[in-house]
This record gives C-alpha cells, structure tokens and sequence, in this order.
C-alpha cells in the first residue's frame, strides 16, 4: 500500500467533511452564493475544467468546488493520463485549444512557462485588482515565482504550498550537550550539527546525527545536498555529466565522511512496485523511520508529518540554500491553476479561483493535515510561532521541473546504482574520493551517452 495514496485519500474525505459542515451554510444560504461579473449564478451550468488525469481532481480541488457549489456541474478533461509518458508542451497546446476548457489545473506537468511565452493563459493581475484583492494578503513566495516563470506577469495562482521544517528530537539534544537546531540553517549547517553526536559517541548507542526515510543510501543523500545547493550531477539539455568540480568535490567528500564517522546510517529498505509505482507497507515504513524511532535526532518533514511523538519534539526553519538565504527547495508548489485565454467561462473559473484563495478556505485548512494556504489569513487560525517564518521563505527560483524528454528513463536509476556503488567503496576504504568522483564522471556520462535521444 501507497502511504502517500493512503493519506490523500484520507484527506480528501476530511476536507468535504469540514467545508460541508463551515461554508455552506455562510456561503451560500447566508446569501453568500458566487455570483460572476454578469451577476449569472456561478452554481448554474457548467464548467469544464482541464487538469492531469481526473483522478487528482477531488484532492486538488472537487471537494471544495462540491460544498460551495453543490449544483454546478464539472466536466474534466484528462491532458496527460498516463504519468510516464506526458505530453510534449506541442501535444498539450494542441489539446487545450481543441477541447476549450474554462479552467486549467497544471499540477506536476512543468508546461507553465510555456504556455505563458505561447500567450495562451490570461492575466489574473488585473482579475485580482479589479475584486480589490491586495497581493500583499498572500504568500510573497507563490506570487514571485509564477510571475518569474511567467515573464513578469501572473497568468497563473495556487491556493497552497507545501512547506516542510526541520524537526529535532530534544531529548537527544539535551543527552547529547549539543545546541539545538535554529532558524536559517544550510543544509551543511545541519550535517555540522549531526556530526557532532557522532563526537559524543551516540553511534554506540545505535543514534545517528541525522536520517531521512527512504533517503539514506549515498545517491540520496548526495541529492539532499546538492538540490539544496542548486548543484545538478547531469543535464539533459546539453546531455553533460558534471561531477567533476570543485562543488561536488565537497559534497562527495562530506557524504563519505559523515557516512565513515556514524552520522549517517546506510539503510536500504526495500518496496514493492505495483502498477510502476513503488509503494511500503507499514512494516517497511516503520523500518525506514529512525526519527519517529527516537533514533534519530534530526529530519525533514512536512509541516503536519510530526504529532504524538513519545519524545520532546521541536521544529525549526527548513535548511536554506547557502547562495540566497531566503530560498530553500522544501518550500515548494505544483497545484496551478490558470485560466485559458479567451474562455467561454472564464467569470466562473476566476469565482472558482477566488474562493480557493479565500479566507473561509484558509481557516477550513487550519483544521486539515493539508498544505499551507497561500492566503495568510491562516495565521489567524493555526497560530503556530514557526508559520511567520515559514511564510517569509522563498521556494527555490531553480526550474520546477527538468524535461528529459527523448532520453531513456532507465538512466536516472543506473546512475543512481553508480553513485551508490561508487560511494559505498569510499567509505569502505577501498578506493580514495578521487577514485570514487573521477568514476561516477567517466561511466556516468558514458550511461548519459547511451541514454540520449537517437537522432
């Protein structure tokens, strides 16, 4: 079973629950119903809204557009059903302008930037400016980058983002005599404080510094520094591997030094693929996890992933990137939502929009194991210290998603064995950094070489 498909689903029934019960009454017997700029009733007809494959729609959006719009009717248009092979930016255009819908959800699919330069979204600015909607109400981060990767104007919003923070197991801390963590720490900064139970000899006691379920094997925690760092190991666009530099050097080096001195455990817990999707059961969940545990004394996880730990649990910042301080890659967002230039209903798909962006949304959401409404009325309701914080970070301004298109999908797994198999026999002592750097670069590109498009 999919831990993530379990909570998803758990979380879509709670939040049809809760705005059932919230909004319906205030919103639409209240005398509150949605009406669009021609004062027609945004419950009447239909919209027909186009997204990744309709399976995401009741998460994304259906139980909400369902409890304050009970009569409205939806036809969904798949754009890429099939996950593993999505459609070229050429094949998706194509098929948003012969089906017309009145609403886009983009999710996951990277085709924002392209469809803005095309001039085929609309310009939400000037929607938001006309209802009176200061900018200055919502998440700075999700206004800055779709108005970067939309060449400076806003032709698309997301009612949340995904935040996650750095959590600490105090109780090691303080058995420990090390400083607890703090607000504004690199990734490296992190792996400082980790090392430092190694120091104290915490490894004796089956405690390491720091662990990640399903992310402790070298070509994962290579990956947790790197991404943080903006560092890339290959690039699809000029079909180079680039490990063989100064910055990569130090985080080669630093892996194998942390995984040598007990910081890091390397732990392999093994899934199951079901349907091309790797999933863990509750077994190899609870194997994986050494922070919940009381293992571990730090991890990344999401803002609600923590709650009725046996231990003193505290949370801080997630780890910022070293070059821009304000930015960090745990802060992220995918849920656009834009509408199509020139739509039949594009009034009642900017009503849906406005009201995903609203303040009764964002208090529904203070009682969910959601993600973070962009709105910031949300502290209002969840008043937690760490939410000015989190809402001051930037998501990283490095692309949402890299194409690899035309290259054969095995290769990202293949590397990731090289590095692995690369970085263990550095740590076991039987090859020098050097060694183990100079071979990733050589028979990684060599893997890159076979894995390009064939002309």
């Amino acid at each position: 079973m999919s831990l993530l498909r379990s909570k998803t689903k758990c979380c879509a029934k709670n939040a049809f629950a809760l705005l059932a019960s919230l909004l319906i009454t205030s919103l639409l017997l209240g005398g509150c119903a949605q009406k669009t700029s021609g004062g027609e009733s945004a419950e009447q007809g239909t919209i027909r809204i186009a997204l990744p494959n309709k399976d995401s729609y009741a998460y994304w959006l259906g139980d909400y557009v369902s409890a304050a719009y009970p009569e409205l009717k939806v036809e969904l248009i798949d754009m890429e059903p099939d996950y593993r092979n999505p459609a070229t930016l050429e094949e998706y255009e194509r098929k948003l302008k012969a089906e017309k819908p009145d609403l886009v959800l983009l999710g996951f699919s990277g085709k924002y930037p392209g469809l803005t330069a095309d001039g085929l979204l609309e310009d939400l600015s000037l929607r938001m400016s006309a209802d009176g909607m200061k900018q200055d109400d919502y998440y700075p981060g999700m206004l800055e980058k779709l108005k970067r990767e939309g060449g400076g104007n806003l032709y698309a919003v997301t009612p949340a983002f995904q935040a996650y923070a750095l959590y600490y197991n105090a109780d090691l801390f303080h058995k420990y005599n090390v400083s607890l963590p703090r607000n504004g720490m690199t990734m490296m900064d992190v792996m400082d404080l980790a090392s430092q139970f190694a120091r104290a000899g915490s490894h004796k006691d089956g405690i390491v510094g720091y662990h990640q379920p399903f992310g402790s094997m070298p070509n994962q925690l290579l990956f947790t520094l790197s991404n943080r760092e903006g560092v890339q190991a290959y690039d699809f666009r000029s079909g180079h591997v680039t490990i063989d530099t100064p910055a990569w050097r130090k985080i080669i080096s630093t892996v194998v030094e942390l995984y040598k001195n007990g910081t890091f455990l390397m732990q392999d817990v093994k899934g199951e693929m079901i349907d091309g999707t790797l999933t863990y059961g509750p077994d190899e969940v609870n194997e994986a996890d050494l922070f919940k545990k009381g293992k571990s004394a730090m991890t990344i996880a999401g803002y609600h992933d923590m709650s009725g730990l046996k231990f003193e649990t505290g949370r801080v910042t997630p780890p910022v990137s070293s070059v821009d301080m304000q930015r960090s890659v745990d802060i992220s967002m995918n849920n656009y939502m834009a509408i199509p230039a020139g739509a039949e209903r594009a009034d009642l798909a900017w009503e849906i929009i406005r009201f995903m962006l609203s303040d009764y949304v964002a208090k529904v959401k203070s009682g969910l194991d959601e993600d973070m409404p962009v709105n910031k009325a949300y502290m209002n309701y969840d008043t937690d210290p760490l939410l000015p914080a989190l809402y001051e970070i930037l998501p990283s301004n490095e692309p949402s998603s890299v194409s690899m298109e035309g290259y054969d999908p095995k290769f990202t797994s293949l590397f990731f064995e090289l590095e692995d198999r690369e970085i263990a026999a550095a740590v076991k002592g039987e090859k020098s950094v050097e060694a183990c750097i100079a071979a990733i670069q050589k028979e990684g590109q060599a893997l890159m070489d076979a894995a390009k498009p064939k002309k």
